[in-house]
């Protein structure tokens, strides 16, 4: 029997809503309650006109013009809360957005520091990203509040960024540790929490707490302060339970990776002294089901994988959350998916997705310029991963973007990837007619490729295209992006379009191949 049973009590006792106070939750007030001061305030106009001898038809009158008044001044008073009750809960809106990109910023910065400890060791940085992913589906298997687990997958991958303060000749001894050096290494837990305390970020508070007690053991035994069971947090005993699986399953530099199997069968032997026994059976079910890696089943499917990358990648690009973006992107490398099919089948798509919910209304600017500032970010680190040691030797390309297109994405992926397969390549975007005629001339350029995304160039591709045809007739020309379909160009002598991202190489290639032989 599954023992996610017995875990309702951890679900309860999960952090409450930041911010939330008695207020947020108590019950409007019924109109008929906001409308009793005016009906008073009738009745007394009336009272007081009786009181004065007034004929009984001047104190209905006056009744009625009371009522008339005071109906009129409840609808006015209404009509004003209500504006501002709506306006209040925009700005509320707006600020609460802000406040979790801060925090997410704010986690960003540190956890790049936890990468910079990962590369000192040798680690490709994954083992900060599975920790994130271990500890976040951990907490959801016990049923942990949505938003702790939110803050969870932020905050679990920086639990080692106290280690930036243990010295190269420590971290990466090959042998055994002195106990001198094994106490300089345990103080990671205190530095790390000392790094990142104080912050007003509700993710790096978190993060200080892991910390200090990812650590810790079940039974007393662990460091710094040797908190036994519940008094350890639960946050640092679930990353305590991921952290130990990964390590065993990686790379060190004094032992090999433990086989999965393995692995379980020491940590089982922790059960009850290590490991909070019930955290340790809802992981080995969590594993049961997802496999190690939490991707296993999902890389027997490659269709299904880029198709989750894909999901992971729009969902961060609406979010503005640039450490999502990037994760996504490096699990989907380490899974084997090629960078060319990254760029066709996720970040070109993400991106039109981006463009139809921007104009459809259901994101403001703002965000499609983030998501378009992330995606460039994404595409320079992707970028340096896919040119590695490769030499510039082939013939010479010129990627020309036309002038007033600013989505100019595209065009940098087609770069990367006929940078990558070791063309020499000289990129430029915003080009009128005659600046690129000149970059042709002065460049003196194998084969051009132009690249225009928003269907408002499309004129302008038109007018350079023709001019560049009139002034050098036998250049190769490569066309890609939405707004050289259809009928641009009307001539197709000598040019190719791109059909997909995916296919730039292919296009220079075969154009390359059919172009006569320079005299």
């Amino acid at each position: 029997m599954s023992n996610i049973d017995s875990l309702s009590a951890l679900s309860n006792n999960g952090p409450a809503r930041r911010g939330q106070t008695d207020m947020d939750s108590r019950p409007p007030r019924h109109p008929a309650l906001r409308m009793r001061p005016w009906g008073i305030l009738a009745l007394a106009a009336a009272a007081g006109a009786g009181v004065a001898g007034a004929s009984a038809i001047v104190v209905a009158c006056l009744a009625v013009l009371a009522a008339a008044a005071a109906t009129f001044g409840w609808h006015f008073g209404e009509s004003k809360r209500i504006a501002l009750e709506q306006e209040i809960d925009g700005r509320s809106s707006e600020l609460k957005r802000a406040l979790s990109e801060l925090e997410i910023a704010q986690a960003e910065t540190v956890r790049r520091l936890s990468m910079a400890v990962e590369f000192r060791d040798e680690d490709t940085g994954a083992h900060i990203e599975r920790i994130g992913r271990f500890s976040t589906l951990l907490a959801e298997r016990i049923g942990m509040d949505p938003e702790f687990c939110e803050r969870l997958k932020h905050a679990a991958p920086l639990h080692d960024v106290g280690k930036v303060a243990i010295p190269d000749a420590i971290l990466l001894k090959p042998g055994p540790l002195t106990p001198q050096e094994r106490a300089i290494v345990e103080t990671h837990a205190e530095e790390g929490h000392r790094l990142v305390r104080g912050s007003s970020s509700s993710i790096l508070d978190l993060a200080a707490t892991i910390a200090l007690s990812h650590q810790e053991k079940w039974d007393g035994t662990g460091y710094p302060r040797g908190l036994k069971g519940e008094e350890i947090p639960i946050e640092g005993r679930i990353v305590a339970v991921a952290d130990v699986f990964d390590a065993l399953t990686s790379d060190r530099v004094y032992r090999k990776a433990f086989s999965v199997e393995d692995a379980i069968q020491m940590m089982r032997e922790q059960r009850g002294r290590h490991f909070d026994p019930v955290l340790l059976d809802a992981f080995l079910e969590v594993l049961g089901e997802s496999g190690p890696d939490a991707r296993e089943q999902m890389r027997a499917d490659p269709t299904a994988l880029v198709e989750s990358t894909l999901e992971t990648y729009v969902t961060a690009l609406q979010r503005g959350d640039a450490e999502m973006a990037e994760g996504a992107i490096a699990t989907a490398i380490e899974d084997g998916i090629a960078p060319t099919k990254l760029h066709a089948e996720v970040i070109a798509p993400a991106l039109r997705r981006i463009a139809v919910l921007c104009h459809n209304g259901e994101i403001d600017i703002e965000r499609e310029h983030r998501a378009t500032g992330i995606t460039r970010r994404v595409l320079a680190t992707l970028y340096r991963y896919m040119i590695g040691g490769t030499e510039p030797t082939r013939e010479r390309v010129l990627l020309a973007g036309v002038e007033g297109d600013e989505h100019t994405l595209g065009l940098q992926m087609v770069h990367d990837q006929l940078a990558a397969a070791g063309y020499q390549t000289i990129f430029d975007t915003d080009l009128s007619a005659e600046r690129l005629r000149s970059m042709v001339e002065s460049r003196s350029p194998d084969v051009l490729v132009v690249g225009a995304a928003a269907a408002t160039t499309a004129r302008g591709v038109e007018m350079a295209l023709r001019d560049l045809r009139s002034s050098h007739p036998d250049i190769p020309i490569v066309l890609g992006g939405a707004a050289v379909g259809g009928d641009l160009p009307r001539d197709l002598d000598g040019m190719k379009v791109l059909e997909r991202i995916d296919e730039s190489v292919e296009a220079v290639e075969a154009l390359l191949a059919s172009s006569p032989a320079p005299v």
